[in-house]
């Protein structure tokens, strides 16, 4: 598999693993978890969305959004416009969600916020290749709610009490807590980020803070390539 090597200012793009060192290393000097990986040539597993072209000529997408169906999850509160092969990604994400959380806060969230999936348009930064998410590919993942903790619920020994209420946890607020309340939320942030990046049958490719443009959202998508561009405190701890 051919690798492409880029530079991501000081960080560049390893083989097989993210910066600046192997997978899911962190730079001890700096406290932080790096990632920052691209790969082109990704073996395909039969995805449905792998064969079509991502190039562009005229700078305009051309979008087909009779293939689209409206997903409404049945695990969380959401309800988005996607292809039905994403579907099925978005589907195992919801899965992992519930698991990380019902470990993290001892139960599933019930509402997941987001900026959409279908948005017919190139990319911001390069005309000539196509969005994702004109292929209804990629989620742009804000955050979850949370219902307070039900009352059989065994909650996990490192809970917070002002955790067992509602409350809602967001890339925007959490991802760099300025309040030590919440880094619990920001470890679990962290955590799901870390997770999807070694997941492939998930997304293949993220993009969160401190990219620009992504200091709100996680872009998450199914393309032909792997990649993984963004970066946490390695020492975030739940208090």
């Amino acid at each position: 598999m051919p690798l492409l090597v880029v530079a991501l200012g000081a960080v560049g793009c390893l083989a097989g693993g993210r910066a600046p060192g192997a997978a899911g290393e962190s730079d001890a000097s700096a406290g932080r978890v790096w990632h920052a990986e691209l790969f082109r040539g990704f073996a395909s597993d039969g995805y449905a969305l792998d064969p079509i072209s991502r190039w562009v000529e005229t700078g305009r997408a051309e979008c087909d959004a009779g293939a689209m169906v409206r997903h409404r999850s049945r695990t969380l509160r959401y309800t988005v416009t996607a292809h039905p092969a994403f579907v099925e990604r978005l589907e195992r994400f919801e899965r992992l969600i519930a698991e990380l959380a019902i470990e993290h806060y001892g139960r599933a969230p019930r509402r997941l916020a987001h900026r959409g999936v279908f948005a017919c348009r190139t990319l911001r930064t390069r005309k000539y290749r196509i969005s994702e998410h004109a292929l209804g590919n990629a989620l742009d993942f804000q955050g979850l709610d949370f219902g307070p903790l039900p009352r059989r619920a065994v909650a996990p020994p490192d809970l917070p009490r002002y955790l067992r209420g509602s409350f809602r946890v967001r890339v925007v607020s959490h991802w760099s807590p300025a309040r030590a309340r919440d880094a619990h939320h920001a470890a679990f942030l962290h955590r799901l980020a870390d997770e999807l990046a070694s997941r492939p049958d998930i997304f293949r490719g993220i993009v969160g803070p401190p990219r620009p443009r992504h200091h709100d959202h996680l872009h998450l998508d199914a393309a032909p390539w792997r990649y993984a561009w963004f970066d946490h405190d390695a020492d975030v701890t739940a208090r």
